[in-house]
């Protein structure tokens, strides 16, 4: 089953598929929790929103796998 892991959300995936509920999921983020801002960011880089709530630039491997210095959101 998948679920939002975002803080105070309930999202769970109703899916035919493993596949389906993974589309789903991208769907409802995009939908829920990502907002689109003005900002020069480099190629291969992504901004992500800390636990402190401040934006960081970071390589996209960084982003995929939380190893960066700031925990992604």
């Amino acid at each position: 089953m998948v679920r939002c892991e975002q803080e105070n959300c309930g999202w769970v995936a109703i899916a035919p598929s493993e596949q389906a509920a993974w589309r789903q999921y991208e769907e409802h983020v995009l939908a829920e929790h990502v907002e689109s801002v003005e900002a020069d960011v480099p190629d291969g880089h992504v901004q992500v929103r800390t636990d402190d709530g401040e934006w960081t630039t970071m390589e996209i491997e960084e982003a995929k796998d939380g190893s960066g210095d700031e925990s992604p959101e």
